[in-house]
């Protein structure tokens, strides 16, 4: 559980950090940032920890985090308000991730899966998730145009596609392949 703890801790720290750097990204008149990495951080913290079993606890910290993240300047309701089209599309994205691609994170059944097939799929996951970011953000900013939130569909689709797909990499380069754990016992001949 401590190693649980430290890990939610991280990627809440990684979430903040996001925020920030998301605020210092230029902003259209309504708020639209340029990049919002906060959005593909939430998701891939999320997915992330999926296989814990802890879902519900990840999301009242992201949902804790989106509300103390700084920007919010509205007082509390508003922070409560922000926060949903942050922590909304990031528990669809892990939810339907999980459902749609089992195991794509961690790289299991890669050898039975097409990567096409994968790629759409993944694709589509990210574009649901997009869109109900982008739905959601123009509900809550009333000043929010229509080829704004495209642009947010756009951007938060492209982020959360990259951000899977740039985290198999990192996986696959540093896990070797072929390699057998250390921890289980070999079979010898005995004569």
């Amino acid at each position: 559980m401590f190693r649980y703890a430290l890990r939610t801790a991280g990627f809440a720290a990684l979430y903040l950090a996001a925020t920030v750097a998301g605020l210092a990204t230029a902003a259209s008149g309504s708020g639209v940032r340029l990049f919002w990495p906060a959005a593909a951080v939430g998701a891939l913290w999320l997915v992330a920890q999926g296989r814990y079993g802890r879902r519900n606890l990840d999301v009242i910290a992201l949902s804790v985090a989106a509300v103390l993240a700084p920007g919010n300047d509205g007082g509390l309701l508003h922070s409560f308000v922000q926060a949903v089209p942050q922590v909304v599309p990031a528990l669809l994205f892990a939810w339907l991730f999980d459902r749609r691609l089992p195991g794509y994170w961690l790289g299991h059944g890669d050898r039975f899966r097409r990567a096409g097939a994968a790629l759409a799929r993944l694709a589509g996951v990210a574009a649901l998730s997009a869109l109900s970011a982008a739905v959601l953000l123009k509900v809550v900013n009333t000043d929010l145009g229509l080829g704004e939130a495209g642009y947010v569909f756009v951007r938060d689709a492209a982020a959360l596609l990259l951000v899977v797909l740039a985290a198999r990499g990192i996986r696959r380069l540093t896990t070797r392949r072929g390699a057998e754990p250390t921890d289980r016992p070999r079979l010898t001949l005995v004569k």
